[in-house]
């Protein structure tokens, strides 16, 4: 009969892990055999080991890169030290920071104020950096661009690095740097590009330097300013030479001045501007034009890459005052010049700003001119005529004498031959003497001329501003020349009545000259 309560069933250790385990009073005590195999056991083994088949495959596959969101030391890859240069490629930019990929996953940042305004950050592009250190927190490489600037200390200072200090004070040979606590030497030698005579000028200064030697055991740190201010220079220069072209207009200062012209620094690159191409028209002096440190604006005209030269214009601005010059002042034109500066061969005169003419010695005077002083100088206003333009050389020639009438337009009317004539020697030559009749026209005199006897040299007989009397003996006016004779004055005048041939046969023959005694006194009082 049942009592309404079932019996107790006994629980199994193994469905109910918290049962107390009975002892079985059936089980034998005498040896006991090797326990059933544990089923449970084996299948948690396996699974584990299948897992950590496949973490190794995912580490296979990742390479060195290592886990995102883990350190080095969690995944097992190599994590790069301090002062380390790497390559990243960009992977984001943002206003203030870079993101940087290094290898699969690791990532690192670096500031957007590293780099220009202008310098284009596309993602893909590679960089050179420098780590400083590693984010745990953000799992990121914290590295600067190299050749950026970095902060100081005995863990990432090395040799190369461009680092901020601030010049303290002056040692022998050159300044102590304070660089974020460590102290520093910068020879004086390394504190400009160009020669420092006082170094105290940089006390108080933060000086941008690269570390040139580290000795941790010694704590020496040797800096150098020049080496930065020489890259930033080369920097500038190979970004101003890829944007440079013939034709443009630059904003210059001028750094120097020489000479044959002026160096004009266009931003990191000297250009010269010759003397030439300052100003239309004639500069004598380059100070006329330019002062050292004036700000310009100038036109460039050639690029020659292979030596390193530019040459610029300041004239090419303005226009050009030679266009159309032939229309203003054409062949035959009368105008004003005013003279601007003298050369043994002539005169440089300005017939309006910018353009300028030559009076040639022999356009001077219608008489002779030995030298300019003797007949202009300089700032003289004189009438010139235009005879002869040549645009394309920018030449002008120009006449004073053509100006004035011509006195050679009336000589024959005034000197005919066998006329007699009075002027004054202006100069003597070997084979003769010149001699001025009137402004502008010049007769000759030979040395056969001079006197009945022989003349060894003109001296002899006359001398430069000597009056003299002398008789025509002819006239040729294209040549211009009129020949003059001393002796001859003596002769019958031209048009003088001839005695007729049978008049002269009636006629007694003329007295034969009495020969000179020789000796005595009728040798000194011969009548």
């Amino acid at each position: 009969m049942s009592t309404g309560i079932e019996p107790e069933q006994p629980q199994d250790p193994q469905l109910n892990p918290t049962a107390p385990v009975q002892p079985d009073a059936a089980v034998p005590t005498g040896p006991q055999s090797d326990p059933p195999p544990d089923t449970t056991a084996n299948a948690i083994d396996t699974t584990m080991a299948d897992v950590e088949k496949e973490v190794a495959e995912a580490m296979a596959e990742l390479g060195e890169g290592g886990f995102g969101g883990l350190n080095a030391a969690e995944v097992g890859a190599d994590q790069p030290e301090p002062g380390a240069e790497i390559i990243g490629t960009v992977a984001n930019v943002s206003d203030e920071d870079i993101f940087l990929e290094f290898g699969a996953k690791l990532q690192g940042i670096v500031p957007r104020s590293q780099f220009g305004k202008k310098e284009p950050l596309e993602v893909g592009r590679r960089i050179d950096v420098v780590v400083e250190s590693y984010d745990a927190e953000s799992s990121l490489l914290i590295v600067s661009r190299k050749g950026a600037i970095q902060r100081a200390t005995w863990v990432n200072l090395k040799k190369g690095m461009i680092v901020d200090g601030r010049a303290v004070g002056v040692i022998k040979g050159g300044l102590e740097i304070n660089l974020n606590g460590i102290r520093a030497f910068m020879p004086a030698s390394h504190t400009d590009i160009v020669q420092i005579k006082d170094v105290s000028t940089l006390l108080n200064q933060t000086l941008r330097c690269e570390v040139l030697e580290v000795d941790r055991r010694k704590k020496n740190v040797l800096l150098s300013r020049r080496k930065v201010l020489q890259r930033e220079i080369a920097e500038k220069r190979e970004a101003l030479e890829a944007e440079l072209d013939v034709g443009q207009t630059r904003h210059g200062v001028v750094s120097r001045i020489a000479e044959f012209g002026a160096f004009v620094n266009l931003g990191g690159i000297d250009g010269l501007l010759h003397i030439s191409d300052l100003k239309w028209g004639n500069v004598d002096k380059v100070t006329d034009v330019l002062k050292e440190g004036q700000e310009v604006e100038v036109k460039v005209l050639k690029i020659d890459k292979e030596r390193n030269r530019i040459s610029l214009g300041l004239k090419q601005l303005a226009p050009n005052p030679w266009d159309g010059v032939a229309d203003r002042f054409h062949e035959g034109t009368n105008t004003k010049v005013r003279i601007i500066r003298l050369a043994s061969f002539g005169a440089f005169a300005e017939l309006e700003p910018g353009i300028e003419g030559l009076i040639p010695l022999s356009e001077f005077s219608w008489s002779r001119v030995n030298q300019p002083s003797d007949a202009v100088s300089e700032g003289d206003m004189v009438d010139a005529v235009v005879i002869r333009v040549e645009p394309g050389k920018q030449r002008i020639a120009l006449s004073m004498k053509q100006s004035q009438p011509d006195p050679w337009a009336v000589v024959l009317d005034s000197y005919p031959e066998k006329s007699l004539v009075t002027g004054k020697v202006t100069r003597l030559a070997d084979f003769g003497v010149f001699v001025e009749l009137v402004p502008g026209v010049e007769g000759m005199i030979h040395i056969s001329e001079l006197a009945e006897g022989r003349v060894n040299t003109c001296s002899d007989v006359v001398q430069p501003g000597q009056e003299v009397e002398a008789r025509v003996l002819g006239v040729d006016k294209e040549k211009r020349r009129i020949s003059l004779s001393i002796k001859a004055v003596a002769e019958a005048p031209a048009g003088a009545e001839q005695t007729s041939g049978a008049a002269q046969a009636t006629q007694a023959p003329p007295k034969k000259r009495k020969k000179k005694l020789r000796g005595g006194l009728s040798s000194h009082f011969d009548w």
